[in-house]
């Protein structure tokens, strides 16, 4: 005895339930009896969802009908009444939502409580030829779909029917052969094949594969080519396919047709009602009478009738569901054979028996056990936990990890990850499923179900069902990342609070706000509030976003409750410069400009944004707002530097299109130049318009130019004119135009200068330069000569720069002599060793004479 139960009496009688079949065994777990709904399979119509999902029920009444959806447990979840048109086809979703498919081509999808997710026409060809049949489709791996055949049985699939409404695929297959268009198919099924779905038809016989780009007939490997088949069925990882025929032959196979694994006679002349795949393992056949089942060699067995019933493969099974149970059959699989067969001698059995005997106080026969697979005890412990995921029952489950875990215990210090792992995960793992097959859940998920949907998921179809604490506690058991877990769940739950409209918003919102700052996780309450605006509960909406802690969240949500004045308050608080740039962007298009420059008022740090912003995308925008404020100088001067960006043209070949360029640069600058000016009038500032009156003279003056020496300096500052007349040797008219303009002695001098170097007049310079004391100093002029490598030129100027700058403009000259007089003369001492080191080796007359200079100064 252990823990309160034989663990010796339970493991033995672990194998009673199972049937032979051929070199396994075939096992048919009940799941739950005596089921408490109303529902009579025989006259209503049934879908189950994979996983140990939800099962939907279709009862049809004069004039409409209902679904009502149940877990397999037959605890009722939601129901949907229906009224008018002819549904055809009637499935799920890899979400589980519930689909259905109407006879004009219609799609109609339902949460798992009946609640109308979206409804669309799948394609208007289906709508026009009516749809006949629709088979739907689960893939091992995780999509789900459906393929429809019209009356002039053409086929289209949708691959993966989870989709949003825009988003769902019609995907139209290549036709039949023209020789069989008019014929309908006695049997076909979907082809899963990744993405990449089709269908397997036959007609008259003869199987094809129909693709989206060509259907391919098939020869099935059979002894008699002229059988007629008359139903289908192929496995959901599309590697196995099965053919009946209406004397009860059957044929299975690989998927391709050509490897042929079983050919049987059942000698039955009634029809099958249904067939399905177990896994890859064996084809499940429902009859009236009887349940057959065959395996992939000669062996078979029958099970008797559970009355009128449904089929649904799973990736190792099949869920059987009656009018008062839900079972599962399934394989044997090889760890539990191992462990559990009868007179098995594989290492976990051993392992079994060496516990046993431990318990029953034969520690010697126990100790001679585990001596006996002492090398293979590893292999033993992990068959033991392999075994005990298999099993149903919670109490085989305990016996098995316990016989594990006492082989464990012998492999001391040398015991591996690998083994650790897998028992500590297979114990929680279990304990998870055990909680979720309770009949108050109605999940009866197996193992190696629960390892490929993942436990996120399984929290996703808790929460589905509204089993949120249930889902938390395994969230929190499983220690699942947040995202994927406690947050998802509490989101949904919150997410069901605000579509429950039977409680104030006030109060709703304290329980989300309660609920959600105990667990002391982040959660987007901007989400749940746009649910709520959508459900008509702007006041609940208002109260959740207040506690957003995204910023971006909390701004786009209010913008799409049209609280645009709130979402600016929100963004310019953030001192995120783009979030106000977005939302001043949405507001100014949804308002009118007048309205539009209010929301500035009493927004000092929104305005200086939007000037920014303004300066750079939005000139009339940025006038706008200095209108607002009444700020007439900020308004002109934006106008005025737009102006002269204005870009200036491409220098073109063609006179005339160069004279069309430059109109097409001009035009616009003037009229900005003009706008600015009404700026200034309307501002009355005197100054900034005898700005622009000033420029206006000078384009005038320009415009003249242009008529009495045709050169053309129209667009150009005064500085740039001046500079242009000076180059051309028109002195007079730069003087002329530097009295108009009563332009500054040094800016003028400057024009000049730089003018005169530019086209290497040095002779003008020299006059120039003594036409009376520079106002720029002489060291410009020193500098444009040697700019222009004009040495001699430079020398000219030195002497009337300053002293202590002759030295060294000498030196620049390569002038050293009177660099060396000059340093003398102001006793430089410095200068005059530099020049040694620099010229020293070069000029020795140059070395003597600086020595004596130095000497005479007294210097060593």
């Amino acid at each position: 005895m252990a823990d309160g139960f034989d663990v010796g009496e339970i493991l033995s009688g672990a194998n009673l339930d199972w049937t032979p079949l051929g070199e396994g065994f075939a096992k048919c777990y009940m799941n739950y009896d005596e089921l408490e709904w109303k529902v009579d399979l025989a006259n209503q119509k049934a879908v189950v969802a994979p996983y140990g999902g939800s099962i939907a029920v279709l009862t049809k009444h004069e004039g409409w009908s209902d679904i009502t959806t149940y877990t397999l447990a037959a605890k009722k979840i939601g129901f949907i009444k229906l009224e008018g048109g002819k549904i055809v086809g009637m499935g799920w979703t890899a979400s589980e939502d519930l689909v259905l498919i109407y006879d004009d081509g219609t799609m109609v999808v339902y949460t798992v409580h009946g609640v109308m997710k979206f409804q669309r026409l799948l394609a208007r060809e289906i709508r026009d030829h009516r749809v006949a049949q629709v088979r739907f489709f689960h893939s091992i791996e995780g999509f789900a779909g459906f393929a429809v055949m019209t009356f002039d049985y053409h086929f289209y699939v949708v691959a993966d029917s989870d989709r949003d409404k825009d988003d769902i695929r019609v995907k139209t297959l290549a036709e039949l052969p023209s020789g069989t268009l008019n014929t309908c198919p006695s049997c076909w099924a979907v082809m899963p094949s990744g993405k990449n779905v089709g269908v397997i038809a036959v007609v008259e016989g003869q199987v094809y594969l129909m693709q989206s780009f060509e259907t391919v007939p098939i020869s099935v490997a059979c002894k008699d080519s002229n059988r007629q088949w008359t139903s289908i069925a192929i496995s959901l990882s599309g590697k196995a396919a099965a053919l009946i025929d209406k004397t009860g032959y059957i044929w299975a196979g690989s998927s391709d047709f050509k490897s042929q694994e079983v050919e049987f006679d059942i000698q039955s002349s009634s029809n099958v009602l249904q067939m399905e795949w177990s896994g890859n393992d064996f084809i499940v056949l429902l009859y009236e009478k009887f349940i057959f089942l065959k395996g992939l060699a000669k062996h078979w067995c029958k099970l008797p009738s559970k009355g009128p019933c449904v089929l649904a493969a799973e990736i190792d099974g099949v869920r059987l569901v009656t009018n008062t149970t839900c079972e599962f059959i399934h394989r044997v699989p090889k760890s539990s054979l191992s462990v559990l067969k009868v007179a098995s001698l594989q290492p976990g059995a051993i392992l079994n028996d060496a516990y046993k005997e431990y318990i029953g106080d034969e520690s010697h026969k126990a100790d001679e056990y585990i001596r006996y697979i002492k090398d293979k005890l590893p292999d033993a412990v992990l068959q033991c936990i392999s075994a005990a995921s298999e099993e149903f029952e919670p109490k085989i489950q305990q016996a098995l990890l316990m016989s594990a875990n006492f082989g464990k215990g012998f492999l001391g210090p040398d015991v591996s990850d690998d083994i650790i792992t897998a028992f500590v995960e297979t114990a929680r793992n279990l304990r998870v499923l055990n909680f979720v097959r309770d009949p108050a859940i109605g999940i009866p998920i197996t193992y190696r179900q629960f390892s490929r949907l993942s436990p996120g998921v399984l929290v996703d179809r808790l929460t589905n069902h509204r089993q949120y604490p249930v889902a938390l506690e395994i969230c929190n058991y499983l220690k699942l990342p947040s995202d994927v877990g406690e947050v998802k769940v509490l989101t949904q739950w919150a997410l069901h609070k605000v579509r429950d409209k039977t409680v104030s918003d006030t109060k709703v919102a304290n329980m989300i706000l309660t609920r959600f700052k105990s667990c002391g996780i982040v959660i987007s309450y901007a989400d749940i509030a746009r649910v709520a605006r959508q459900e008509d509960r702007r006041t609940l909406a208002a109260q959740l976003l207040e506690h957003e802690v995204l910023v971006e969240d909390q701004v786009q949500m209010l913008l799409e409750m049209d609280e645009a004045d709130k979402a600016l308050d929100k963004a310019t608080s953030s001192w995120d410069a783009q979030l106000v740039y977005e939302v001043l962007e949405r507001m100014k298009g949804s308002q009118r400009t007048s309205d539009y420059m209010k929301v500035f008022n009493h927004r000092p740090t929104a305005a200086a944004l939007y000037k920014k912003y303004c300066k750079e995308n939005d000139s009339e925008g940025l006038v706008n707002l200095c209108h607002q404020e009444s700020d007439f100088v900020g308004a002109g001067i934006h106008l005025l530097s737009q102006a002269y960006r204005v870009a200036k043209p491409k220098e073109e070949k063609d006179e005339k299109e160069r004279k069309e360029a430059k109109e097409r640069f001009l035009v616009p600058r003037q009229e900005l130049v003009k706008q600015a000016y009404k700026e200034f009038t309307d501002g009355q500032l005197s100054f900034h318009m005898k700005v622009i009156e000033d420029q206006d003279r000078l384009h005038r003056e320009q415009t003249q130019l242009k008529e009495d020496h045709k050169f053309d300096t129209v667009g150009l500052t005064l500085f740039s004119t001046i500079m242009e007349c000076v180059r051309r040797s028109q002195f007079k008219v730069a003087d002329n135009l530097k009295k108009k303009f009563a332009m500054p002695d040094t800016l003028f001098w400057w024009a000049k200068l730089r003018a005169l170097a530019s086209v290497a007049n040095f002779e003008e310079i020299e006059r120039f330069s003594k036409q009376k004391k520079s106002p720029i100093g002489y060291e410009p002029f020193v500098e444009v000569c040697l700019q222009k490598n004009r040495f001699t030129e430079a020398n000219k100027y030195i002497p009337r720069c300053p002293p202590n700058k002759r030295c060294r403009l000498y030196m620049i000259t390569g002038d050293w002599h009177k660099a060396a007089e000059t340093a003398a003369s102001e006793r430089n001492i410095a200068a005059l060793d530099e020049m040694l080191q620099r010229q020293g080796r070069n000029d020795a007359a140059l070395v003597d004479y600086i020595k004596q200079i130095k000497m005479k100064l007294g210097a060593q």
